[in-house]
């Protein structure tokens, strides 16, 4: 299902909106979420409303594993199970080691939209009734920070633990956890491993590694303004997908409005080697693919993934939502959404409404 809005909507201004979005400086103290999310299910093509007060005035930061992560202008960060209405508290923002923001002056409080780019669950947490005991204690990764800096805690921590690389600023794409361990993806292409030391004694010297380097004669489309990357985890494979926009920007000189679509995919598989010796890290090589089988990837906001096809999910196709947040503009996010092709390299709608928000786009709930 995918999670969207259902607040109503004002006509379209031209024709070309059902391809674009125009966006506008606006204030952060007007923008809200309300607390009636829309659940549009793919197996009916009917949407649902839910009631989720939890949720009413906080960001929904991305979906993983069945829970909601979500952030309110209290600064506070909670995993929520829209289902079981089940909220764990997460450290603080105000924990995490860098607090730089993408603008500047700006209150924290204003500045919350747009800190946590993306966040991954380490393992399914399943809720306990026995004295709010649960059977897992996973780790939760964030993405953060105008440099997109990466930091990790677990459900007990109070503080916000940093994952340290071996450049200032990573600038980090995208993270995934397969197999038991998280990797992360930069804008240049490379790769790298996050080692998570649980030893007490050395608690809070987290570090990635680079284990996949992206070659100049490996042309992977990467453009740091007219694309973006993913890495999705899949039973079949660990893929990297990069997402192509067309994007038009107009009203010079201070490019206050822009038109976007997504026009193409390309797809890669991380062939990963694991050595014998638990200590050794494993090994990345990239290998080109324009075929996913009986797959269907979902991408966007959300932690990406695969699944089998079914009367209901397309094979061989890729499932994306408008996660294409420039949040000092206005309108939003919530156009760009459809189902892409690998063999025709078409593009068709799922969702035939509107949902348009500028900080509480259409996420994937699976």
């Amino acid at each position: 299902m995918v999670e969207i809005n259902v607040e109503d909507e004002d006509e379209d201004e031209d024709q070309d909106e059902e391809h674009y979005c125009y966006h506008e400086r606006y204030d952060y103290r007007k923008s809200s979420v309300s607390g009636t999310r829309g659940l549009h299910r793919l197996a009916t093509g009917k949407t649902y409303s839910l009631e989720l007060p939890e949720a009413s005035g906080r960001l929904i930061l991305g979906t993983n594993k069945g829970w909601l992560v979500t952030l309110g202008r209290d600064l506070q960060i909670s995993l929520l199970h829209p289902l079981l209405r089940q909220d764990i508290p997460l450290p603080h923002m105000g924990t995490f080691l860098h607090q730089h923001y993408a603008r500047s002056p700006i209150s924290p409080e204003d500045a919350s939209e747009e800190f946590i780019l993306r966040v991954a669950m380490s393992c399914k947490l399943h809720p306990s009734k026995n004295n709010g005991m649960y059977s897992s204690n996973p780790i939760v990764m964030a993405i953060y920070g105008a440099r997109r800096y990466l930091a990790y805690a677990r459900l007990t921590d109070k503080v916000w633990t940093e994952v340290f690389f071996p450049i200032m600023a990573p600038f980090i794409e995208d993270i995934a956890c397969y197999k038991g361990k998280f990797y992360a993806l930069n804008g240049r292409g490379d790769l790298f491993v996050c080692d998570i030391d649980d030893n007490s004694e050395t608690q809070g010297r987290a570090k990635g590694t680079k284990i996949f380097s992206r070659p100049t004669d490996l042309d992977i489309g990467i453009n740091y303004d007219n694309s973006r990357t993913y890495l999705v985890e899949s039973e079949f494979g660990f893929w990297l997908v990069v997402r192509e926009f067309k994007a038009k920007y107009f009203k010079a000189p201070h490019r206050a409005r822009v038109k976007y679509r997504t026009c193409n995919f390309t797809l890669w598989k991380m062939e990963l080697k694991y050595s014998d010796h638990p200590s050794e890290l494993p090994s990345c090589t990239c290998i080109p693919e324009n075929n996913l089988g009986d797959q269907a990837l979902f991408i966007g906001r959300a932690t990406c993934l695969s699944l089998p096809s079914s009367q209901y999910i397309r094979p061989n196709c890729i499932y994306f939502t408008d996660d294409n947040l420039d949040l000092s503009y206005h309108i939003g996010g919530g156009h760009d959404m459809g189902i892409f092709n690998m063999e025709t390299h078409t593009i068709e709608p799922f969702f035939q409404g509107k949902s348009i928000h500028p900080i509480s786009p259409p996420l994937w709930y699976i």
